[in-house]
């Protein structure tokens, strides 16, 4: 055989054999339909593998969207509120019980603050990752024919197979409409396929899975920006403040099932309640960012990020008898607990576990060894359940601390520990045990979401550590800082920031919503909290998740009201230094069986971050068309400098002045159509001094050349004729930006550069230009 040709054959051989099989590869997608921009993985991971420190180039719950930003010269990464999250599953085969046989697979949410573990190939074996884009309007700015008015706008599915057998499909939806677009919904489908490593067509595993366990694994922390601000360190986590046991308190509203994190205070001193929501640390910035609204306001720890259970299995349950062994299914009988009078209280009369079967906050270590131990196993249900007072000494009980008042629906029930709620790493809600046999698949919904801050004087559980009920802190509150009373109220004096774009504002209340969202129907809300002991009347009860439809038999899911969809936008740079915004009419016809109101007319927005503030350039009315029969707006604001970045866009408004979703965001650099024939190029500015460049992100370093065509090389040499970098124009425009890096990738230094010009018909242009740093 030829010497070269084995080679290769020898080398393919082995790339097969290192190469994971068919599919396995680690992927995401991005949800950024909506105000919450998320990353989610094929592998099961949210946000990324669970990692508090380093910095981040992909959205992590980031609420507001677009916030990187920089603050006196120093770049942040933005409002990112959570390090990472995922999913568990555990489970002994029928014949091999016990803890030293459990199998287990952790799919994203593992690790420690330092040190992540990447479930893929170990845990997670991905078989497919899809997003569908469920637009009402095609990119051209036409109706989209095939838009399902039932669904979501953007839907990613994820499906990965684990070492326990079972097959897990994530399925996220996300919309743009103001009142639904501060969350994320995700259903999970556990399926029993057999499949242990991704390959579907061998099935590794048959035999009858037996206690069953599904978790749900978050960890928060609002925001990534605000504690580098206040520590110099993203998420910080020390003795003296930080994530973990200082700085945040996780809360329950128990009328949604929704676990969610505040920021309380910031430090451990006795002044440390006074910077809850960890307002702009220097005096004079949380002014600018307060009255100006920028960088999401002055409290830059607003957020209350969360997620609200919507559905959990109730089928398949395991029968846990401690007292008839025959009846028996389950290991954790050996484990139950009683109450006062000595009986077994845990169960339904059916013998099956009250669910959730555990809630739990944490630190952020959630390395594996921990988790096998406390969350995979059954010899506990990580801590206790909501018991009864009066059990005799020496009885394992929650000693009737946990109660909650005239319900006995929560009797025996996983508990929240509001005494732990200082915890601020992870959140985690398990269900369970469940038998599984083969073909047999469970069903859970959740939502992810995020408010500014909770609905104040709400009655809920946690928010600290004195007693079990508290009401939720209201950010209206007083800021000092450095001994000045930056405001007595602050959004009283300075309102609520841009991104809060309806009159769902609170985390309690998006998680409403979210639940409306999954029903598909309208709930009575109660700004007060659970039971009229506590000042609340909720007409309805609390929502239990088990009584919702499964999410594949829910009929009427997803079936919301919706604003006009904000139309497909062009914006252009004309002839005469102006900013021209284009929309067509087909947005118009729009047609949806829950349409709120009939369309009115058109807001057109300009901001000058990406994150916002916009503000409102014009309002157009129905029919004010141009000769060309489309919608134009013509921005000649003089203030505009050319080379500068501003962002746009155009929001559809109804007769009752609801409005779509800004989802025509465009980022636009102002510059002059390009010259049809070359003539002078200017080098701007020159000469270049450190910090008289283009103001914003990323632009302090930039130099512009006016006077192109619209294709034209430029060669910049350095004064002894080097080449330091050749720039190829392919544009219509009359300038392109240079960010003075080299083609070896290295910064310039100070000197004297030289220009060249060429256009495509042949013409040249020559100039110099200086560099000052």
């Amino acid at each position: 055989m030829n010497h070269k040709l084995f080679l290769r054959m020898t080398l393919f051989m082995l790339l097969l054999v290192l190469l994971p099989v068919d599919g396995q590869v680690r992927d995401f997608k991005i949800h950024d339909r909506g105000m919450i921009h998320q990353t989610v993985y094929n592998t099961g991971t949210i946000g990324r593998p669970w990692l508090v420190y380093s910095q981040t180039t992909q959205p992590l719950m980031e609420w507001p969207p677009r916030s990187r930003t920089v603050i006196s010269g120093i770049e942040y990464d933005g409002h990112h509120n959570s390090w990472g999250a995922g999913v568990y599953v555990s489970a002994n085969e029928e014949g091999a019980r016990g803890a030293d046989n459990r199998i287990y697979a952790f799919c994203g949410g593992i690790g420690t603050r330092t040190l992540t573990e990447l479930p893929l190939n170990k845990w997670s074996f991905p078989i497919s990752l899809e997003e569908i884009e469920n637009f009402p309007l095609l990119p051209s700015g036409e109706l989209n024919p095939d838009y399902d008015p039932d669904e979501a706008e953007e839907i990613i599915i994820a499906k990965w197979a684990t070492p326990v057998g079972v097959t897990i499909t994530r399925t996220s939806r996300a919309w743009s409409y103001p009142d639904y677009d501060d969350m994320i919904i995700y259903e999970y489908e556990l399926e029993y396929t057999g499949d242990t490593d991704g390959n579907p067509a061998t099935i590794e595993r048959t035999a009858r899975l037996m206690d069953v366990l599904f978790h749900i694994n978050y960890g928060f922390g609002p925001s990534k920006m605000s504690y580098a601000r206040w520590y110099g360190t993203p998420w910080f986590y020390g003795d003296t403040g930080g994530i973990y046991r200082t700085d945040q308190h996780y809360s329950m509203d128990p009328d949604y099932w929704l676990l969610w994190q505040t920021v309380t205070r910031t430090g451990a001193g006795d002044i440390a309640e006074q910077f809850a929501a960890k307002p702009e640390p220097d005096p004079e910035l949380f002014m600018e960012f307060a009255t100006k609204q920028i960088n999401g306001g002055g409290l830059l720890s607003a957020a209350c990020p969360g997620y609200a259970m919507l559905y959990w299995d109730s089928d398949k349950l395991a029968v846990v008898d401690p007292e008839d062994a025959a009846r028996n299914q389950s290991d954790y009988a050996s484990f139950m607990l009683r109450d006062g009078s000595g009986n077994f209280f845990e169960t339904d009369d059916d013998g099956y576990i009250l669910q959730p079967w555990n809630m739990k906050t944490g630190t952020p270590n959630t390395r594996s060894e921990k988790m096998i131990d406390r969350a995979a196993t059954l010899d506990e249900r990580w801590w206790t359940v909501y018991g009864e007072a009066g059990v005799p000494a020496g009885v394992p009980s929650d000693g009737g601390r946990y109660q909650l008042p005239e319900n006995r629906q929560w009797k025996g029930r996983a508990r929240f520990e509001w005494d732990e709620s200082y915890n601020g790493g992870m959140a985690i809600t398990g269900f369970g045990p469940y038998i599984m046999e083969l073909g047999d698949k469970l069903e859970f919904a959740m939502a992810e979401v995020v408010g500014y801050g909770g609905t104040a004087n709400k009655v809920t559980l946690g928010g600290q550590r004195a007693s079990q009920f508290f009401r939720v802190r209201d950010w209206n509150r007083r800021v000092e800082l450095d001994g000045q009373v930056m405001t007595e109220a602050y959004i009283d004096d300075f309102g609520y920031p841009d991104h809060i774009n309806s009159d769902v504002i609170t985390v309690n209340q998006v998680a409403h919503k979210a639940h409306e969202a999954y029903r598909g129907q309208e709930i009575p809300y109660d700004s007060e909290g659970f039971g009229p002991e506590h000042g609340g009347d909720f007409p309805t009860g609390m929502i239990f998740p088990e009584d919702n439809p499964r999410p594949s038999t829910n009929t009427e899911k997803y079936k919301i009201p919706v604003p006009f969809p904000a139309p497909v936008i062009d914006v252009a740079n004309t002839s005469t230094a102006t900013v021209s915004v284009k929309w067509g009419r087909d947005v118009e016809s729009f047609t949806h069986p829950r349409l709120k109101a009939p369309l009115s007319k058109f807001y057109v927005f300009r901001a000058d971050l990406a994150a916002g503030p916009f503000t409102l350039l014009d309002s157009v009315e129905i029919g004010e068309v141009n000769m060309d029969g489309i919608y134009e707006y013509e921005d000649a604001d003089q203030t505009f400098r050319l080379g500068e970045t501003k962002f746009y866009a155009v929001t559809s408004v109804d007769m009752n002045g609801d409005q779509s979703g800004r989802t025509n965001f465009t980022t636009h650099v102002k510059n002059i159509a390009a010259v049809d024939e070359l003539g002078q190029v200017y080098a701007v500015p020159n000469p270049f001094v450190m910090n008289s460049g283009v103001e914003g992100l990323g632009q302090e370093n930039r130099i512009g050349f006016y006077g192109l065509t619209g294709d034209a090389t430029i060669r910049i040499f350095s004064f002894a004729g080097q080449l330091i970098e050749t720039i190829e124009h392919k544009a219509d425009v009359i300038s392109t930006p240079w960010f003075q890096v080299s083609r070896n990738n290295q910064d310039i230094a100070s000197g004297v550069y030289l220009y060249v010009v060429d256009s495509a018909d042949g013409a040249r242009f020559t100039g110099k230009f200086i560099v000052v740093k």
